[in-house]
Parts: C-alpha cells; structure tokens; sequence
C-alpha cells in the first residue's frame, strides 16, 4: 500500500478570488490573470471505472460514487460502514443529499479490486511534462493511475485554483469527483486529483545543436532598407455579435490562451473614472475583490451559457442579483498610473477571444 498523503496548496496562480458558492449559486473561482504565470494543463487519462458498488480501489485508499437518488446513508450501507462514518470523513452532515456521480472518500479500506495503469503509462513522462510545464523548481506532484493525489480544500481555495496548481484542466477536476455544474467545492473536500495521460503528452523533442556562425564578409555591404510592415487592419464589424465593448479605450493586450504570457482576456487602455458598461442583458453573478493585481472585479452571467468578466472596477453600482441591461453603467475604471481595464468573455468555464462576440 501507498503512503497516504495530502498535498497542501502551494502558491496560488490563479487569482481572482471569489465568494464560495452556496448549493444553488455560483462558484466561478478564481479565474486567471495575464499577469501571473499560468500553465498549460496537462491531460488527463479517465477516472477508472467503479465496481458494482460503487467503489474505486487505489492503493492507499478508496473511494465510492454516488448514484442517481443516493443518500449517505445508503452509499455508507452498500460498504457495510455507517452513514455518520462516511459524513463525517468528507466533512458533510449525514442529511447531505450527493450528486449522480459525485466522489466520497471512504474511511477504512471495504475491499475491492485494486484498478490498473492504462497499457504504456509512464511515471518519467508525466514528471517530465509537469516539470516542463512548471518554470519554477516546485513543480507540482505526480500521481500514478493506482495512487492519485488528493488535496484537501483549504478555506478559500476553489477549483479553478486547484486545478492550476497542478497542472490539469479544471474539466478533468471536475469529472474526476464529480463536481457540480458550479464547480462549487467544499473546506475538508478530499479532491482526487487527475492522473496525466502520458499517451497524449508529446515527448519534448532534443533541442538542436547549434549552427556555426557564419564569416563576415571582408567587405560589408549595406543592407537594404527594411520595406515598412502594412498597417494591421481594421478589425471587422459583427454586427451579429451579442456584446458591446464594455469601456471606451484601445486594447493594449490582446487575447492569448496559451503560453506563458498568457491572457484569458482584453486589456484596455483607458481612462480613470471612464464609465464600464455592461457589455450585455443579463444578471451579476459576483461583485468581489480579487487577490492578483484586478481589483474589484465584476461577474455577469448571459444566456446561452455566456458569461463576462470585468477587471480594475471601481465605484461599482451593482450588486449579486441584479439584472442589467447591455450597455448600462456597472462602474469606473480604477485609478491607477497607466489605467487598464480587464474583460473576459467565458463559454462556461473555458474562456474564448473577446474580440469574436463584441460587435
């Protein structure tokens, strides 16, 4: 058996922070900046399949899996332990009603079929990719698919925030424990942290040797003037697009989803105290303050699963609960040497180029 262990989080990458969701509010977490380090998540292989109880066995420990009406009391009945063994756990009071799918800890070993590696897993693949997609010398640690990670949520931790931590989507976060459509997550939730798929992860080619410096020519030959770059142009009207700009100003940074300059949004060059607006109808998510450098930030939730994000706002005139409507004040861009509004666009969870729904 595998040495049981938690791993605290280290230092938090993504940083807007945000409320913990009640059961039926929203926990959209800590959603990244542009000006921190982000990492690109390594894929996951799937969670393994459970026994006819419900039960996945792991080296050290094991889990079970709600199904659809499950109660504590009868997950804990199906394993022969009690319903107040299984609450208290995972930190849960015995009348918890869990999700189809959801993932409990359980307290002692039940029996059961230790699962399998996938054919050609790697441990040295998967250290490698971490570490590569980590730049600092504390590279996060490696599961295997017989003993994944788990993490114990500390309070204010979420799951995007966890999810970067280590490297792995928050979408594989979720499927591995069930997570609510919310990702609404608990203080004493044991998450079982995804395994990285190595067969699906691209050995790092060898980096080439060098070529030799050419010679200089013994007489130098002015070089032609360089022919100017044309203008970039105009970025095309989508008069179909559901979004209006959210602030007067330029983009100073655009949209970069990858990389280690990475930007889940738009930058806008403005001015203080210029008006913020509501880039479409919908109803405040969150109005919160954030940990990474964004200020007071702002969450509007859309139709059709959309939702906005506005950063460095100041004098905000809204609140949790409020419906608005495209272009109304929701306040002032904040005060600062060189102001600069933030704005993101998400599809659910995953962020998309602003620039693609504003007309």
């Amino acid at each position: 058996m595998g040495i049981f262990k938690f791993l605290k989080a280290g230092t938090a990458i993504s940083v807007l922070s945000l409320t913990a969701a009640c059961e039926n509010g929203i926990d959209l977490s800590r959603i990244t900046t542009p000006f921190q380090r982000n990492n690109d998540a390594i894929p996951s292989i799937d969670r393994p399949a459970a026994d006819r109880r419900g039960v996945i066995t792991y080296e050290s420990y094991q889990v079970i899996v709600a199904t659809e009406g499950d109660s504590i009391a009868s997950m804990a009945r199906r394993v022969g332990l009690s319903a107040a063994e299984l609450a208290s756990t995972n930190g849960l009071p015995e009348s918890y009603s869990p999700r189809s799918g959801e993932v409990l800890v359980l307290p002692q070993n039940v029996g059961g079929s230790l699962v399998s590696s996938p054919s050609g897993w790697s441990a040295d693949i998967a250290e490698t990719a971490i570490e590569n997609a980590t730049p600092s010398s504390q590279a996060p640690a490696v599961g295997s698919p017989t003993e994944p990670l788990r993490h114990r949520v500390e309070s204010g931790e979420t799951a995007f925030e966890i999810a970067r931590q280590y490297n792995v989507s928050v979408t594989a976060l979720a499927s591995w424990n069930g997570l609510g459509p919310n990702l609404g997550i608990r203080a004493g939730q044991q998450l079982i942290i995804p395994v990285a798929d190595t067969a699906n992860i691209a050995a790092t080619p060898a980096p080439e040797p060098a070529a030799p410096a050419p010679r200089a020519p013994e007489v130098a030959t002015p070089a032609p003037a360089p022919t100017p770059a044309p203008a970039p142009p105009a970025p095309a009207v989508n008069a179909n697009a559901p979004f209006v700009a959210p602030v007067s100003g330029s983009i100073a940074r655009g949209y970069q989803p990858t990389g280690r300059n990475k930007n889940e949004g738009l930058d806008y060059a403005t001015a203080a105290n210029a008006t913020v607006r509501a880039a479409g109808d919908g109803t405040v998510a969150l109005v919160s303050e954030s940990l990474g450098g964004l200020g007071t930030i702002v969450l509007i939730r859309h139709s059709n699963d959309l939702m906005t994000v506005y950063g460095r706002v100041t004098d905000v005139t809204v609140a949790k609960g409020d419906t608005v409507s495209q272009g109304q004040t929701i306040g002032k861009v904040a005060t600062a040497d060189a102001p600069i509004m933030h704005f993101e666009v998400r599809v659910g969870t995953e962020s998309v180029n602003p620039t693609q729904y504003i007309q």
